[in-house]
């Protein structure tokens, strides 16, 4: 287990180190009027929909695997 965490280790930090190495010359323009996640707001109202569907279903649904259901059979004369 050991070896296989560190060859993942190395692996990703290698790459890190891959990445890091030539930067390219790129000129962002971050003045520029418009667009953005300002320009759809019913973007955002759709993913807050998602986040709160996606945490009720989350939290309601650990409840129903835990019940014990115990049922007596009576037999009378």
């Amino acid at each position: 287990m050991k070896r296989l965490s560190f060859l993942v280790l190395s692996a990703l930090m290698s790459v890190m180190a891959m990445a890091q190495n030539g930067g390219a010359d790129v000129n962002v323009d971050i003045t520029k009027s418009g667009g953005g996640g300002s320009s759809f707001p019913w973007l955002w109202v759709i993913g807050g929909l998602v986040f709160v569907v996606l945490l009720v279903a989350l939290l309601s649904g650990g409840g129903s695997t835990n019940r014990v259901v115990e049922k007596k059979t009576i037999i009378r004369d």
